[in-house]
């Protein structure tokens, strides 16, 4: 039985698909040609998991200097400045949703469950029910996507019990904080270029102004 297979035994009550499966494709984009052996060297070696917490990092300089994540992010990013950074954590469940003006590009260093919708469903409901209305997909390690813009998404759910490790690139300054002066009507803004709503069982973000926008039960899987 491969791991892909363990894990759906292991979570019934799922449907968790293949990131192969043609389903895929309105989320985002699959690129097997890049060389990211360097990439997963500096990532095994100096990038550790946190064992309680999820840890993201918008801007590693070490990691943006690697010859290959500028290759990568020259193709996807068209010349735009970009930022490469870790995500890691431990996440077993889906409580918030987010998306990016620009495409977000992940190099996956551990196998990870992404829970995927689209922004289209969210903008007709006003609200986001993740468990009816989103889609799972098993991601192995070794996989760079890039998710459209209009991809929800939010952190990984990890596959193994140590916990998740991705790489995340988009455009320079995203996911960073906000200058205290600024001002948008639009409250779904949390971060620069960071658009998200989240479910109310999230007390700490509402408190920090998140608004509620994820309904229903809560996605919640077992690691392996």
């Amino acid at each position: 039985m491969t791991k892909y297979e363990e894990l759906c035994q292991k979570n019934s009550d799922y449907q968790i698909q293949a990131i192969s499966a043609p389903s895929f494709s309105k989320y985002g984009k699959i690129y097997t040609d890049y060389d990211i052996s360097e990439i997963v060297k500096y990532m095994d070696n100096n990038i550790s998991i946190d064992p309680e917490n999820n840890v993201y990092v918008p801007s590693n300089a070490e990691l943006e200097a690697i010859p290959a994540i500028q290759t990568i992010g020259t193709d996807i990013f068209a010349d735009l400045p970009i930022e490469a950074g870790e995500c890691t954590g431990q996440s077993l469940n889906f409580t918030a949703v987010e998306y990016h003006q620009g495409s977000e590009l992940n190099i996956f260093l551990t196998d990870v469950v992404m829970v995927l919708g689209k922004r289209s469903i969210l903008e007709e409901n006003g609200t986001f029910n993740a468990k009816e209305e989103a889609e799972l997909f098993y991601v192995p390690r070794g996989t760079v996507v890039e998710f459209y813009s209009d991809t929800l998404h939010y952190s990984p759910i990890k596959v193994d019990a140590a916990g998740f490790k991705i790489i995340v690139m988009l455009p320079a300054g995203s996911n960073q904080e906000l200058p205290e002066n600024f001002h948008s009507n639009n409250l779904r803004i949390v971060k620069r270029n960071k658009f998200q709503v989240v479910h109310e069982s999230r007390k700490d973000k509402i408190a920090q102004g998140a608004q509620i926008g994820v309904t229903g039960d809560l996605i919640e899987l077992k690691a392996l």
